[in-house]
């Protein structure tokens, strides 16, 4: 049978004709055959995926079986290189075993299209030696196997890895020395033992049987596959592993129930998931058939097993596979499913098998009474966005407030919009509800919180998994504007952040970013900004993310404390076993500490109940509430190892100095017609009467559907009969988020990058050290200037000057220069012209104070290749050196320049390419402005320079840059001016230099090659691919308007440059 597919009964309950021979089949039965096929052709898409992207380093072979390469979702390649890997390691430790039979025998029971054999012929080669010793049976209904046989036969890459492979007319349609294919119902188990016997030679007693049944079995009618599970037990030394699904919270679990629609809508029912739902059933249901020792697993929980599959260093080198969020899915995935292993003969070191909790006992069970709003359609529908409760909004209250959910992850992409919700009998705000202009873009997995007066705060959040924020922003709630704050020192999500006090602090810890997990904690204080706590004391969190932060007491003021507990542990990759509490002390807002203690997990004396407290409480993507105080009511979320059982999912936990205490279950009543909640994604905003809203949620339940929680559910924790008919909660509207900063605002801007001063306000670049290349990957990844100081670039800081060059250049060497009659060059004015000339002669006028410059170019093709030092001027190269911490500049590089120059201004202009100015002789002063300036500083469309003359602009009110931020460096001997890509910028001498003599070297800074234009790029300034061909797009669009009226066009082209300005921001 196919992988993922029900077999098919033989024809009459009667044994197939041997070697799998035609059967005329009624075209009912045909289409059900031809369903199987499709579903065996998704299955191996699937590992074709992860083997292309997976496994680059070896041979790949389900490529002879797959058409067309599609790369699945990073959620299913994860979830499919799992299953590949445990069945991987327990067949390689099988081959690895000793022992005293002649000879070992791998049987893919429902192969389908499987290369097993071929991937154990490549990995464990010294294990699969002598081909009499090790043998590989594949095994499946006679038609599938005919096409295998037939694609292994034309396929010389499959073939040759078997010598000797011949067909047969009987069971064994294909065999080799090593290499088999059995053409059989496994209902009819007596074929398939003479087909083994056949293979071994009669002497099955005297092999060891491996019988691998990966998600084929289960399709079978439950007594059959029972068969097949007692039979194999009877062959003598054998194995067998199962994986296959699994119901562990039944099939009302909404997981469960989306995959179970699925197989149904396929026809392809599974059958044994009824029957045997949990690793115990499983357990007890090889144990019954003559298995001695069976071990079993989840395969979440065997994605954490470091001692049997994936040791700690493998799971993080997956990360750097494919960027990869999808945690809570994969984790409901991942329990859905077990894995068996189950021997006839004990194994000499015992090994304890892998027990399922069974809950904790003796805690108090109450139920909290749930209401449920439904909300039609898709409205409500989005995932891992940011709840609020606002009250001061205009029309609402304590009583009725107006609840938003804001962001995530909608049906079909990530969204700048929320959601309103607002209580039935409540009209909703007077006025409508409208935020004004201006917002944060789409994202999700971002923190917003509340804080004092009706402000909220929004911090980071991410678009894909590899595209962190790193921008903040403040909500006012009274006045419907969002206004741009302090951003992040870096970017961040999943991070960690609650309110402090009443002067509208946030303490925020954890989260993922660009460079790994944070393991720090940062203080958000709105006059200051983000500032780093010194964490004191012998105890520093694991860095998570994902992990839940409450404040439990404190004054108030300067002195709080709380707990901080699981998480996803970045150095292991998985849920970490956390749970501290925390000391904040800031009572110097410059320099607050912060406190950790390891917090113990108890239920009495029962260490097994105490444990099964711990592994609940550490969660991965849970909310947590304080309900009462120093009582935390937590929601949803995935924990270590199995499925969060529905009596699991709402727990109430009371820390205390003496460590935390399970005390209550909080057990949902879900009513008849009511649908079960996934409190995964989901958003939660606390409301009056301890009344906790659950918004949004669900999840992406592997390849089997999308799951959506389609309402509102109102947690009563007082077991209030309820809000009443008047007060049920309903969906108001959808409100968009226009995003971007709102024209014309005064908005405060993020007080450390390059729009933080008032316009026209001229900011000193940063000058620092570097003591390593990290240092320097730290400064480009911020992306912004500095001048860097204390660099030993050689012996040319001593060495060179104007009569130097010529002595090495050679006083008639050819270069081309500008001469210029003004000081101020102007590049599309060209009041300047190239001549060609003399070195010598250059030097010479140079030194008389004659307005000249030289930018390099190639001496061999100076129209075709970019100048570099090192072939242009050789007998110069052993003087200039790029020292080690600029080690990234040299892998990347893609020009080195020599500039000399007399009193002349270089032209305000901008480089694709990021840059590092190295100051030899003179001294320079350079005027640069951010990106985000450059609308304001007259560039032509397509132009990389403008006319603006800067030293003459600077410090005139209103004039032509007093929209602008301007940045100045002055580079001194041995500076080096780090120039980030797009920084618009011009240079001048300082009035005590005569000359100038500088190398500026151009290195490629974008990880895609294919990001920079084609074709030839002399300057290294040409404009991206994506501009240029945006240029074109434009043109193209302002084409199809010219048939329409003046004012129709004039309205909708602007329409079109204000959507794409938003979107810029």
């Amino acid at each position: 049978m196919a992988k993922d597919t029900p077999p098919k009964p033989s024809p009459a309950g009667k044994p197939p004709a041997g070697g799998g021979g035609a059967v005329t089949k009624a075209p009912k039965e045909k289409a059900q055959d031809d369903q199987v096929m499709a579903t065996n052709s998704s299955s191996i898409a699937s590992k074709r995926s992860v083997e292309k992207f997976y496994y680059p380093d070896e041979p790949h072979f389900f490529r002879y079986f797959v058409s067309k390469l599609q790369r699945r979702s990073p959620l299913i390649n994860r979830g499919y290189h799992l299953r590949l890997h445990v069945i991987d390691v327990l067949v390689r430790n099988f081959l690895r075993s000793s022992r005293d039979t002649k000879c070992k025998v791998v049987v893919n029971l429902g192969c389908g299209s499987d290369v097993l054999p071929w991937q154990c012929l490549t990995r464990y080669p010294e294990h699969c030696t002598p081909p009499e010793k090790v043998k590989f049976v594949d095994v499946d209904f006679p038609d599938l196997i005919q096409r295998k046989r037939a694609t292994v036969l034309n396929t010389p890459e499959l073939k040759n890895m078997f010598p000797g492979l011949e067909s047969s007319a009987g069971p064994v349609v294909l065999k080799s020395d090593q290499y088999y294919q059995v053409g059989c119902d496994l209902r009819y188990l007596d074929t398939l033992q003479s087909a083994l016997a056949e293979i071994v030679g009669g002497d099955i007693e005297e092999c060891s049987f491996l019988f691998v049944a990966e998600v084929s079995i289960t399709y079978m009618e439950t007594a059959g596959a029972d068969n097949v599970i007692r039979w194999a037990s009877t062959v003598g030394d054998a194995e067998f592993v199962l994986l296959e699904q699994i119901l562990p919270d039944g099939p009302g679990h909404p997981f469960a129930s989306t995959m179970l629609t699925h197989f149904n809508k396929l026809n392809t029912p599974p059958k044994s998931v009824h029957v045997y739902p949990t690793l115990d059933s499983q357990t007890e249901r090889f144990k019954s058939r003559g298995w001695r020792s069976v071990d079993a697993w989840t395969l979440w929980q065997a994605w954490a097993d470091s001692d049997v599959f994936l040791s700690d260093e493998e799971r993080k080198q997956l990360e750097e596979v494919e960027a990869f969020d999808e945690w809570e899915e994969f984790a409901i995935f991942g329990s859905h499913y077990c894995l068996v292993h189950a021997r006839t003969i004990s194994p000499s070191e015992e090994k304890k098998t892998v027990a399922e909790p069974r809950g904790v006992v003796d805690v108090p069970v109450k139920e909290v009474k749930v209401q449920y709003d439904e909300v039609p359609g898709q409205r409500g529908q989005r995932r891992f966005g940011a709840a609020l409760s606002l009250t001061a909004v205009e029309g609402s209250s304590v009583e009725d407030p107006v609840v938003v959910n804001v962001m995530g992850l909608g049906t079909k992409s990530r969204l700048s919009s929320c959601d309103v919700y607002t209580t039935t009998r409540s009209e909703g705000p007077e006025g409508g509800f409208a935020f004004k202009e201006g917002g944060p873009a789409s994202r999700m997995c971002h923190s917003l919180t509340d804080l004092d007066g009706g402000i909220a705060l929004l911090a980071g959040g991410r678009g894909s998994p590899s595209t962190p924020m790193e921008d903040c922003w403040i909500l006012e709630g009274g006045e419907m504007m969002w206004k741009r704050t302090h951003d992040l020192p870096f970017p961040l999500y999943r991070h960690s952040v609650i309110p402090l006090g009443r002067k509208n602090m946030a303490l925020l810890l954890g989260g993922k970013g660009t460079d790994g997990v944070f393991g720090g904690c940062l203080l958000y204080e709105p006059d200051l900004g983000w500032i780093e706590v010194d964490i004191v004391g012998d105890v520093r969190p694991v860095p998570v993310y994902g992990a839940m932060l409450a404040c439990l007491a404190g004054n108030g003021i300067d002195q709080f404390i709380g707990i901080y507990t699981g998480g996803l542990d970045s150095t292991k990759g998985v849920i970490a076993d956390q749970v501290l509490d925390w000391e904040l002390d800031i009572t110097d807002f410059k320099k607050p500490t912060m406190k950790f203690r390891h917090l113990p997990v108890t239920r009495g004396d029962d260490a097994r109940e105490s444990r099964e407290c711990r592994r609940l409480l550490t969660r991965f993507g849970a909310s947590c509430s304080l309900l009462r105080p120093e009582t935390l009511v937590i929601v949803g979320g995935v924990v270590d190892g199995h499925i969060l059982h529905q009596q699991d999912e709402v727990l109430e936990y009371v820390v205390s100095e003496e460590g935390v205490k399970l005390t209550r279950r909080w057990s949902m009543t879900i009513e008849d017609g009511m649908p079960r909640p996934l409190l995964v994604g989901n958003s939660t905003a606390a409301v009056k009467d301890r009344n906790l809203l659950v918004l949004g949620g669900g999840a992406t339940c592997f390849s089997m559907g999308t799951f959506w929680n389609k309402g509102v559910y109102t947690l009563h924790f007082d077991n209030t009969p309820g809000l009443g008919d008047d007060r049920r909660w309903a969906h108001w509207k959808t409100v968009e988020i226009v995003p971007g900063e709102a024209r014309n605002s005064s908005t405060e801007k993020n007080a450390t990058g390059p729009d933080s001063l008032q316009p026209g306000t001229v900011t000193p670049i940063k000058r620092v050290r570097l003591k390593a290349s990290q240092d320097f990957a730290k400064v480009m990844k911020k992306g912004r200037p500095v001048v860097i100081e204390g660099l030993h670039l050689g012996s040319c800081a001593s060495t060179w000057d104007l009569d130097y060059l010529v002595s090495k250049v050679g006083a008639d060497r050819k270069v081309v220069i500008h001469e210029s009659s003004t000081q101020a060059m102007d590049f599309n004015a060209k009041n300047f012209r190239y001549v060609t000339t003399e070195f010598g002669d250059f030097a010479r006028r140079v030194g008389a104070g004659e307005k000249l410059y030289l930018r390099a170019l190639s001496s061999e093709k100076p129209a075709e290749k970019p100048a570099l030092l090192s072939e242009d001027f050789p007998a110069l190269v052993p003087d200039f050196m790029l020292p080690p911490q600029l080690s990234a500049v040299d892998e990347n590089l893609f020009s080195s320049v020599l500039r000399v120059s007399g009193p002349v201004n270089m032209w305000l202009h901008y480089d694709v390419m990021a840059n590092v100015y190295c100051q030899v002789s003179g001294s320079k002063r350079l005027i640069l402005f951010p990106p985000s300036d450059v609308e304001h500083l007259s560039f032509a469309p397509g132009a990389s320079s403008s006319s603006i003359d800067v030293f003459a602009s600077l410090g005139n009110s209103g004039g032509a840059l007093s929209q602008t931020h301007p940045h100045e460096a002055v580079l001194s001997p041995g500076d080096v001016l780090y120039l980030p890509p797009l920084w618009l910028h011009t240079a001048t001498m300082t009035p005590d230099s005569t000359n100038s003599i500088a190398v500026n070297v151009f290195f490629r800074h974008l990880e895609h090659s294919g990001s920079y234009a084609p074709g030839r790029d002399v300057y290294g300034n040409r404009d991206l691919a994506a501009y240029e061909k945006g240029r074109q797009d434009i043109n193209r669009i302002a084409k199809s308007f010219q048939k329409l009226p003046a004012e129709a066009r004039e309205f909708y082209l602007l329409r079109l440059a204000d959507e794409l300005r938003r979107k810029a921001r």
